[in-house]
């Protein structure tokens, strides 16, 4: 799908990048290195570009790329893509310092990009510790007013609902010119899917410049959010990299179409009377005001019940509740037979399951859920299938608590923010269909076909994600 996607590229005029020393390892991870590629491979990197577009019916104006409309220009949604009653999320923005295998699509968690039309060696940072964590540094003093954590030391858990940016390489990578710092693929105006992957070319110039890389890094993460370009300089959202001590526009600026046309406009019109934007205002009923989160969600598994039956090759519906003080919680299934365990991550806000061809034995199947505080919830059942349950004298309701994980820490990946959401609850949920998303919330661990854990290699059990329920792909509105 090309609705809700474009390209925006941010432009920069320097000079020939200065040559740095390059480490091979950051926080302790090794960074992936990739050889430089040659003039043919960087000529056919940009042909391929260009077929993407041509296929996806995009456009190109100026520094970004969109779809279009037949006059040659963008196509902009007429109206604002939700309900702005519907509480703020939390978000993780996780800086890969580390390259990755990447692939088409729009799941960060699973290093997807819509601008790929094919797998993809991603290159790491080039510079040193020292110089990613001055990078680290803007996003956490330009994002610390708002419900989001900075990761950085280590990949976030699939199930967390996380956005990525890909610290490394250069514009010829992905089959752009030079001059290009940085792109974002994705604009999803209001933020409705939460796992956008953007880039930031650290390799077109020094990594001693943080102030201009982690000012564009950030820049394409905002558009990857439905931010578009203002004219203020001393902004973030200026097209054209300058001060280094840019701020969000915490009133109506407006618009700067230099570089191309200008995305969500309609939007933008929520907070402004139109032809500008308000970036803090955005920001914040998206993602809500900075604060601790101490509190775990709550996590019930409503079918089947604790110790139930079931026949040699029978299948079991799993369907579970999943609540948070806050929006922005992910969660997935795991299954355990007690010699192998499968995991299949609710990419798409899935809330059943059916465990199908089952053979005999004990299986235990826990529901775990992660919120941007890495506090997690579970809950877990035994289902016996072709054995009796064990005969009980009562007591266990069958249900499990909620357990915090580093409450109101981020030492495991986040980079020392705290806080986040406005305190909205998630209360009273509908259910809403994805937009743009190439996943179809069929990835999990084993990558199976039918949207769950693929045939256990022994027979056992397959999982079949066969029902979607609750879709979070826009916030979950209130009633």
């Amino acid at each position: 799908m090309v609705s809700g996607v474009f390209i925006s590229s941010l432009l920069l005029f320097a000079g020939d990048p200065t040559d740095t020393l390059s480490s091979n390892t950051l926080f302790g991870e090794e960074v992936r290195q990739v050889a430089p590629l040659t003039e043919l491979q960087l000529q056919q990197r940009a042909d391929d570009f260009q077929k993407l577009l041509d296929e996806k019916g995009l456009v190109q104006i100026g520094d970004q790329v969109r779809p279009g409309t037949k006059e040659g220009g963008f196509t902009q949604p007429p109206d604002p893509m939700f309900d702005w009653t519907t509480p703020p999320h939390r978000n993780t923005i996780f800086l890969n310092f580390f390259g990755a295998s990447m692939s088409p699509g729009t799941n960060a968690a699973l290093n997807e990009s819509p601008c790929l039309s094919g797998p993809l060696e991603y290159p790491g940072f080039g510079g040193t510790e020292a110089q990613a964590i001055a990078l680290i540094e803007v996003f956490e003093r330009l994002m610390e007013p708002y419900g989001i954590r900075i990761a950085y030391d280590e990949v976030p858990p699939p199930e967390l609902p996380y956005a990525m940016v890909m610290m490394g390489g250069s514009p010829g990578i992905l089959g752009l010119g030079n001059g290009v710092l940085g792109v974002s693929c994705s604009s999803d105006c209001g933020d409705m899917w939460w796992r956008d992957a953007t880039f930031a070319f650290t390799d077109a110039i020094n990594p001693n410049n943080s102030a201009t890389l982690g000012t564009t890094a950030l820049h394409e993460a905002a558009h990857a959010f439905g931010l578009a370009h203002i004219g203020d300089p001393s902004k973030v959202m200026n097209p054209f990299v300058g001060s280094a001590n840019v701020t969000w526009a915490p009133t109506c600026v407006p618009y700067d179409d230099a570089t191309g046309g200008i995305n969500c406009q309609a939007t933008h019109d929520e907070f402004c009377d139109g032809g500008a934007q308000n970036t803090d205002a955005e920001l914040m009923a998206y993602f809500g005001a900075n604060s601790p989160d101490m509190e775990a969600p709550t996590v019930a598994i409503t079918t089947p019940a604790d110790g139930v039956e079931v026949p040699t090759g029978g299948t079991v519906t799993i369907e579970v509740d999943v609540e948070d003080n806050h929006e922005g919680v992910g969660w997935k299934l795991v299954v355990d037979d007690g010699s192998q365990v499968q995991e299949s991550v609710s990419f798409t806000f899935q809330r059943r399951w059916d465990l199908s061809n089952l053979a005999a034995g004990t299986y235990t199947a826990r529901v775990e859920a992660l919120d941007h505080d890495r506090n997690v919830g579970f809950d877990e059942v035994t289902i016996y299938v072709g054995v009796d349950a064990p005969e009980t004298t009562g007591g266990d309701d069958g249900s499990s608590g909620a357990s915090d994980s580093d409450s109101g820490s981020d030492s495991d990946s986040d980079s020392g923010t705290s806080g986040s959401g406005s305190g909205s609850d998630s209360d009273d949920s509908d259910s809403s269909t994805p937009s743009g998303s190439d996943t179809d919330g069929q990835a999990t661990q084993d990558s199976s076909d039918d949207g769950g854990c693929s045939t256990a290699p022994r027979g056992t059990f397959g999982l079949g994600a066969l029902m979607m329920l609750g879709f979070g792909l826009v916030r979950r509105r209130r009633d």
